[in-house]
């Protein structure tokens, strides 16, 4: 297979434990891809501000990236949006009642970082342990604290998607049940996580957007991924290849599956599919 389009997943894929870097091997893997002329995007549930240096500085494989599980597309160097897809008020209201119905933390994502209540937050500190790194990485350094998350829907417009940052299992039937019956997309981007966006949001339409802007078919492209919201990207690229570390559910709609992204499984993908 020709690949021409690398969509690569970044946590859990191609980013070390530490999650804010690649291995030298990914890294000298995604630079000869690009010499050879593949485009390299990565495709992540992040949003541009918690992009990692090490995906900034790669903005010169192809220069853009799609964010938020396919809510936004930007340009890497400069952050300027391609296109995009936001949660409306309307559904973020009844997202926010069942939220507080079923005693989870929300956080609302808009351009300047994550938004949640003081309660959540504190909710999310007791729970600890699975949540240090979200607290530590991204909400001690993004996250604003706001007293009504209703009254904030007239400030933040752009909402390009919202966290359930920790749903312990008793709740995760009902909480299933709930997102169901919204009009929203929404994914298990952990074991106890959930990401949710507009109902056109996926890493697939993504990454179809990614290979319209570049002049790709994207049955020449090749999906890196390991979580769950990456199985609609895997399903839909010409390759879709799950990292070892994936879900049997993940492995199972890939077409192939690779070393975990902690054995360079992300790099081994493309010197084998890619580089030949």
């Amino acid at each position: 297979m020709d690949i021409r389009l690398i969509a690569m997943d970044l946590d859990g894929t191609a980013l070390q434990p530490d999650r804010v870097s690649f291995s030298p091997r990914l890294q000298a893997a995604l630079d000869a891809a690009h010499q050879k002329g593949v485009a390299v995007v990565p495709i992540t549930g992040r949003q541009f501000f918690i992009l990692p240096p090490a995906v900034r500085q790669g903005a010169a494989w192809e220069g853009l990236a799609v964010l938020s599980n396919g809510g936004e597309v930007r340009r890497l160097t400069d952050g300027a949006l391609l296109s995009g897809h936001y949660l409306g008020p309307e559904t973020l209201l009844r997202l926010i009642e069942a939220a507080e119905r079923l005693g989870l933390p929300l956080e609302l994502s808009g351009e300047e970082g994550l938004y949640l209540t003081r309660e959540s937050w504190d909710n999310q500190r007791k729970i600890g342990g699975p949540l240090r790194f979200h607290l530590e990485e991204v909400l001690d350094r993004f996250g604003h604290e706001t007293t009504d998350l209703r009254a904030l829907l007239e400030l933040v417009r752009a909402v390009q998607k919202a966290n359930l940052p920790y749903v312990p299992d008793e709740a995760r039937a009902e909480t299933e049940r709930t997102l169901n019956a919204l009009p929203l997309s929404w994914f298990w981007s952990g074991p106890r996580a959930v990401e949710i966006a507009h109902p056109d949001a996926s890493k697939a339409g993504g990454l179809l957007e990614a290979c319209r802007l570049l002049g790709v078919d994207p049955a020449q492209s090749m999906a890196l991924g390991d979580s769950g919201n990456d199985i609609p990207m895997l399903r839909c690229a010409g390759l879709g290849v799950a990292m070892g570390n994936a879900s049997p559910q993940v492995r199972a709609a890939a077409d192939a599956v690779s070393a975990p992204y902690d054995q360079d499984g992300a790099a081994r993908a493309i010197e084998q599919y890619v580089l030949g």
